[in-house]
């Protein structure tokens, strides 16, 4: 990865100091709080970061192609396992608390199609209808709102939901905790390096939120004045960078965009 600004000019983050408390933040996979919100992480010490999709087979046999690809993994690896170990060294770089709801990743609940689709995306639209699955996104919002009632932490930042199904799933999920737990401010993030692939996604998204009563508001968030701590927490990602590739200078370089959701009532 090469330091330098990215697609669309200069992040529209603010650097004010008073703007530093500790946020959270809920991701779908290990590694997206840091592709879409290293920069804000790095100037928000003590911050929480709750991931939904952490787990998987104890032993993965075959790997999955992004498995395979990454050149990490031998069949029979606890992938999953050892990408956590990662995830806990670029929490530490930033000085973040994670927390795992420990969630099967999207790769391991479906078949070859869903395995492929990173690379082929046309090979996830048969498999969407298939992975629909309302038992687990009912279990998803009950974690997640356990964990984040147990967390003292007033402002939350979760994705918009861009292409992949368990982006999707956690935004509808926290729409509707969002809904249910109104004394918490709500913040959303757009999902890097998505918010570049699939633009018409990105309103598309937002018009799902109009249609669930919420507009949107830029967000000043205090931001890093430069990308050395998300640099450093992507660093730790070792196994995801090769299949990553230019894709992880692009989310690294920024910028990282955020709003607040307002509610006709708030």
């Amino acid at each position: 990865m090469t330091a330098g600004p990215g697609p669309g000019g200069a992040s529209p983050l603010s650097t004010g100091p008073a703007d530093a408390a500790p946020v959270g933040v809920v991701a779908p996979h290990m590694d997206d709080a840091a592709l879409s919100c290293g920069q804000m992480l790095s100037a928000h010490p003590a911050s929480h970061v709750v991931t939904v999709f952490t787990s998987g087979p104890k032993s993965v046999r075959p790997l999955p192609e992004w498995d395979r690809l990454s050149g990490s993994f031998q069949p029979g690896d606890d992938v999953m396992g050892l990408r956590q170990v990662e995830d806990d060294a670029a929490m530490a770089a930033v000085g973040a608390h994670a927390h795992r709801l420990d969630f099967w990743d999207e790769q391991y609940r479906a078949g070859r199609p869903v395995m492929l689709a990173r690379f082929r995306p046309g090979a996830v639209q048969a498999a969407q209808a298939k992975l629909a699955d309302p038992a687990l996104e009912a279990a998803v919002v009950e974690k997640l709102r356990a964990v984040l009632a147990d967390l003292d932490v007033q402002t939350w930042f979760v994705p918009l939901g861009l292409w992949h199904g368990d982006h999707k799933m956690t935004a509808r999920a926290c729409v509707r905790l969002a809904h249910d737990m109104p004394g918490r401010r709500w913040g959303i993030y757009e999902e890097l390096p998505y918010r570049w692939e699939v633009p018409e996604q990105v309103t598309a998204a937002k018009q799902r939120l109009a249609t669930n009563g919420f507009s949107l508001e830029p967000a000043p968030v205090a931001s890093s004045p430069d990308n050395a701590g998300k640099y450093a927490m992507l660093a730790c990602y070792r196994s995801q960078l090769p299949c990553l590739g230019e894709r992880a200078d692009i989310a690294a370089r920024g910028p990282e965009v955020f709003y607040f959701l307002k509610s006709p009532a708030g």
